[in-house]
C-alpha cells in the first residue's frame, strides 16, 4: 500500500504530499494489528485508513473512486462501483 501511495504522487504530480503522508499512521497501525492479533485495533485501523483514501479522493474532485471496508461476501473486494452518493453504508 505504501508503494502504490508513492507510486500515485508520481503519476499524480497534483496529490497534495500531505494526502499521502497522513495515511502513514493508520498503514502502520494496521500492521501492528495483524502483529499483535488485535482484532478490534486492525478494525478501527483500517476504518482511519479508508477514510484517509476517501478523504483525499474528494480533495482531489475523485470522489468516483470510493473504498468501503472489505467483506467476506463475494468478490472480496473494497471498491465501490455505485454513483456518488448511492454507496452503501459500511
Amino acid at each position: 500500500m505504501t508503494d502504490s501511495l508513492a507510486q500515485a504522487a508520481v503519476f499524480y504530480p497534483g496529490i497534495p504530499v500531505s494526502n499521502v503522508t497522513t495515511l502513514k499512521d493508520p498503514l502502520l497501525s494496521i500492521a501492528d494489528a495483524i502483529d499483535a492479533g488485535d482484532g478490534r485495533r486492525f478494525t478501527a485501523s483500517m476504518r482511519a485508513l479508508t477514510h484517509g483514501c476517501n478523504a483525499c479522493h474528494i480533495s482531489l474532485e475523485r470522489s468516483f473512486i470510493a473504498i468501503g471496508l472489505p467483506t467476506d461476501q463475494p468478490p472480496p473486494a473494497n471498491q465501490i462501483f455505485a454513483p456518488t452518493g448511492k454507496a452503501p453504508k459500511k
